[in-house]
């Protein structure tokens, strides 16, 4: 093989979503250590929470953001820890984060999950609500409605135009009038990937509610399930990287402290409640996005402002209050508890924060508040969540050329429970490879980082992510036929795992690379789903 150096280069840092729990840091620092506790979102959120999903974490958004489909081959290290909102790396099923329940009493449960501090003038008038009767002047209410677009994806039609209608009936999905019109068929739309027609059937529920297309500017009551599904519908178009969409409709939530998506504000529904009716993710949602609007001037500004509020809400439980500042006592078990969850959302802020800055580049913010999380923990880890903190800011430095990478790899490594081999030796686990396969290919030693992957490939359940890598390395090394055959071998022999869209854009690239005419048709239907598979959507207005 010609060896010259594609115009395109491979991103090095373009990290794999290991599925494997041992590595879920984030997602399980922020629902921190219970095992027999049941998840705590409701209505549409709780719909998710059966589905095997792949994770999102820091890795995914140390890239920039245009290379997310470039054409050529790259390594893939996903580590399931830090959420954010990049284009590829969201799943929309992974997105709803479920917080645990700790306690046995609901009434408490709910409280500590949807308190939330309103500002001092939407404080006044939730307090004069009973004096206004309920009414609110128009510059004071939340007036959503979705935009007027048919969001289609023509994945089926494409691949019968090339394979045939036998071949192609594998990828057809259903409709959304072949679903129920409600949160289960959300659920089995999602469930297939089928994000277009899950966003088509959250234009429906939505316009139920007086929130459809050209209803914005029109006064309309909230509800907790109505806003999961506004919830449902941004996590969508934040995975189909729709920006256009999801900034216009987001205008209208402005900065989510109207009286109007206060529980409080609804008596007659929620008797003397109180609390927002804004899922906490939903806030994370709307404060990541300004770093993915080109005109967004500061890209942290939401972020720290949630920040702020979780602070606070941690203040007011410190000092005998309720999270929302009220003088009602609390039994012990029950502030303990909700200073545990807040913690939880504290962190879950931070990661958000971190991730922005890797990607803006700001490495020293990422690297100072990763480095407080690592040293002044306001949560008890465990020992594999330590050692992932240790390996996400080793691989921080890695993208700035930092030899202190090695050092947090080995601190990393050091926490690790002792493993011996056969011959007595202390046997490296699935972390340890990837983290030297990591420092491999950045010294573009891609024969070692072979070796790395295949004994991961070896040791851990998620083939298709090493195989991936391998392959990636033979390219490397110039053994392109082999590369393509690890692929299609891996597409063999794991269709459901190897359908994705980071190893199907590799294989792509490679036949192009190798540019034979038998490839033609493989290349076609593998591009075809490669662009489609993960619902990239065609847009008709």
């Amino acid at each position: 093989m010609d060896r010259k150096t594609p115009e395109l280069r491979p991103a090095i840092n373009e990290y794999f979503k290991d599925p494997s729990p041992s590595s879920n840091l984030f997602d399980n620092i922020s629902s921190h250590a219970a095992t027999d506790s049941k998840r705590e979102e409701p209505a549409v959120c709780r719909i998710f929470q059966q589905i095997e999903t792949k994770k999102t974490d820091i890795f995914d958004i140390i890239k920039p953001l245009e290379d997310s489909h470039n054409n050529s081959p790259s390594f893939d290290f996903r580590e399931p820890t830090f959420s954010n909102t990049g284009n590829n790396s969201v799943d929309p099923m992974d997105i709803f984060n479920h917080e645990y329940e700790l306690s046995s009493i609901p009434a408490e449960d709910e409280r500590r999950r949807f308190a939330w501090i309103p500002s001092v003038k939407t404080k006044n008038t939730l307090e004069k609500a009973s004096q206004m009767n309920h009414t609110l002047p128009r510059d004071m209410l939340t007036m959503p409605g979705v935009e007027n677009v048919n969001f289609t994806v023509k994945l089926y039609e494409n691949l019968v135009s090339y394979l045939g209608e036998t071949e192609a009936a594998a990828f057809k999905s259903k409709t959304i009038d072949e679903v129920p019109q409600d949160e289960q068929g959300l659920k089995l739309l999602i469930e297939e990937s089928n994000f277009s027609e899950a966003l088509n059937l959250t234009t429906r529920l939505l316009a139920m509610y007086g929130q459809g297309p050209g209803q914005v500017g029109y006064p309309s009551k909230h509800t907790k399930t109505s806003l999961q599904l506004w919830f449902t519908r941004f996590a969508l178009l934040v995975k189909i990287c729709a920006w256009k969409i999801i900034s216009k409709e987001a205008l209208a939530w402005d900065d989510l402290d109207r009286p109007d998506l206060y529980i409080q504000w609804y008596k007659e529904l929620y008797g003397n409640k109180y609390g927002t009716l804004v899922p906490f993710s939903f806030r994370l949602i709307l404060a990541e996005l300004p770093q993915y609007v080109i005109s967004s001037t500061n890209v942290y500004s939401k972020l720290f402002e949630v920040l702020v509020g979780v602070k606070k809400i941690i203040s007011n439980l410190d000092n005998g209050l309720t999270e929302d500042g009220r003088n009602v006592e609390l039994t012990i078990q029950d502030r303990n508890t909700s200073k545990l969850l807040w913690y939880s959302r504290e962190a879950r802020v931070i990661h958000s924060i971190i991730n922005c800055a890797v990607n803006q580049k700001d490495f020293k913010l990422a690297i100072k508040l990763l480095k407080d999380l690592i040293e002044t923990p306001r949560l008890k880890y465990t020992i594999e969540h330590s050692r992932s903190l240790l390996s996400a800011m080793g691989r921080i430095y890695l993208q700035v050329g930092d030899l202190k990478a090695h050092g947090y790899f080995l601190k990393s490594s050091r926490l690790k429970p002792q493993s011996l081999g056969t011959l007595g030796e202390n046997k490296a686990d699935y972390r340890e490879l990837i983290d030297a396969a990591l420092l491999a290919i950045a010294q573009n030693n891609y024969k070692e980082a072979y070796k790395h992957f295949e004994n991961a490939y070896i040791m851990d359940s998620n083939k298709v992510m090493a195989l991936n890598n391998m392959a990636t390395c033979l390219f490397y090394e110039g053994q392109l036929n082999n590369a393509i055959t690890l692929l299609e071998d891996a597409i063999q022999k794991f269709p459901d795992l190897a359908l994705n869209e980071s190893l199907l854009s590799n294989i792509c690239c490679f036949y192009q690379f190798q540019n034979s005419a038998s490839n033609k048709q493989r290349l076609l239907k593998y591009h075809i789903i490669s662009k489609y598979k993960n619902s990239v959507p065609d847009i008709i207005n």
